[in-house]
């Protein structure tokens, strides 16, 4: 019989930024393109040694 660990994958989300654009797609374009855009996320240690970001979506599985 196969071991196996299993994780939660989740999802995070955070502020890049303000852009007028004419779509949606032309600010994340823009923001994306942005040298300046801070797209670094990180948790503090605490949420860290629990969590490697949010709310669980979906399982999955990978054999040891």
């Amino acid at each position: 019989m196969a071991t196996f660990r299993v994780y939660g994958v989740a999802t995070a989300s955070k502020f890049i930024g303000e852009y007028e654009a004419s779509t949606k797609e032309e600010a994340i374009e823009m923001a994306e393109n942005d040298d300046g855009a801070d797209f670094y996320g990180s948790l503090c240690h605490q949420c860290a040694s629990e969590f490697e970001v949010g709310d669980i979506y979906e399982c999955q599985a990978d054999e040891v």
